[in-house]
């Protein structure tokens, strides 16, 4: 988990968040590795300029952000 993210608002846990992959594999959501508690889910994107492990990491931090952005 980076510095930059909350912890879980459920749990409590400061000592991690994964990324891992959503309902299908375009999608990612960020998931408290303790109780886990989800964010949205983010669409990642499969065509178009760029490689698979930078749309990979593009999905990451649209997931992290997301569950950095929950009210």
């Amino acid at each position: 988990m980076s510095e930059d993210t909350k912890p879980c608002p459920f749990c409590g846990n400061v000592g991690g968040v994964s990324v891992v992959e959503g309902d299908t594999y375009r999608w990612r959501v960020a998931q408290c590795n303790e109780c886990g508690a989800r964010a949205p889910d983010v669409r990642m994107v499969t065509i178009g300029a760029g490689t698979k492990e930078e749309w990979e990491a593009k999905a990451k931090e649209r997931a992290l952000f997301e569950w950095n952005s929950r009210a």
